[in-house]
């Protein structure tokens, strides 16, 4: 069946449990080891916890697993990630809770691209719903394949050095530590906690996320089956840069109040990359209907000072 006509088909549906030990998992592979998401028997998930429910639980293009997604005649061998959102509308799940899934092929389109020639992209949105059947979040995760192969003149990259530099004890530190957690009423437009440089990208940490995923493509973490797709090296994960921007706000703004969050993938980064990060806030109001306090962020992560990763944006309700 041709991806067009499959627009709108249905997954199977799934149940996610949110377990304790999983969210401390996760929060310690995107540098946020907050109380938030580590203390108490029912911690909060972080913003893109969700990305695990078809990886662990459930269903995607993919991962099909004998759904009625494998009758899709469309080649994800090699599936790159384009955009990953997050809409939230009742209050962040917790560990405890649990959530009836579903996913389903939103929408298929395709375009002229550069470095990959024509692309073709694929929505897939993953409703989360509560045991009472109300919608508690929605995941929309598009992927893009290319016409060209990544072996082909249009993809020659300069790779950087890799001088892995890991800690004697193996522990990731959090480089967002020194951030101070700022309320509405503290905050203007225009205000940022500054730039944040994690250091050079480590095998070790796309490996630590990836595993945490459930994400098991061989493509973040074996050369040799990288080299034979025609990449010259293993790459990082989008979803993990977006973490990281995820995790940035979070040690600066309550994390119980995100409500969106979207993250757009600009290039593929590699191990070695020095990775900078930034966060500022380009809206503060009050909604006019709800009376709630709001705030939106625009966020970056870049390779050097200007090349970009992830562009991404985040909307925060801290209520009445």
């Amino acid at each position: 069946m041709p991806a067009e006509d499959a627009i709108g088909m249905q997954g199977p549906e799934y149940e996610m449990d949110i377990e304790r030990g999983k969210i401390r998992e996760f929060a310690r592979a995107m540098h946020a080891p907050l109380p938030e998401y580590i203390e108490g028997p029912h911690p909060l998930i972080p913003a893109t916890f969700l990305i695990t429910a078809a990886y662990s639980w459930g269903y995607s293009l993919e991962r099909p697993r004998g759904s009625v997604f494998e009758k899709i005649d469309h080649d994800l061998s090699v599936p790159l990630h384009a955009e990953e959102c997050f809409t939230f509308h009742a209050p962040l799940p917790r560990a405890g809770d649990r959530l009836v899934c579903r996913a389903s092929l939103e929408n298929v389109w395709r375009r002229q691209g550069g470095r990959g020639g024509d692309l073709t992209f694929l929505s897939m949105l993953t409703e989360f719903r509560n045991q009472a059947g109300v919608l508690i979040a929605e995941e929309r995760s598009t992927t893009v394949t290319t016409e060209n192969a990544p072996d082909g003149d249009d993809w020659d990259v300069d790779i950087p050095d890799y001088r892995p530099d890991y800690p004697e004890n193996l522990d990731p530190g959090d480089p967002f530590a020194h951030i101070t957690r700022s309320s509405w009423a503290a905050l203007e437009e225009g205000m940022s906690p500054g730039e944040i440089n994690t250091g050079a990208l480590r095998i070790g940490d796309i490996v630590r996320f990836q595993s945490v995923v459930g994400e098991d493509n061989p493509l973040h973490y074996d050369l040799v089956w990288a080299k034979a797709l025609g990449y010259p090296n293993v790459f990082g994960l989008g979803s993990h840069q977006a973490s990281m921007l995820a995790a940035y706000a979070a040690h600066w703004l309550d994390p119980a109040a995100i409500r969106f969050f979207k993250a757009r993938f600009r290039n593929v980064y590699w191990p070695g990359e020095m990775l900078f990060y930034t966060a500022e806030v380009t809206k503060k109001y009050t909604d006019s209907d709800s009376g709630h306090r709001l705030l939106e962020l625009t966020l970056k992560c870049t390779r050097g000072k200007h090349d970009p990763v992830v562009d991404a944006w985040m909307t925060l309700d801290f209520g009445r």
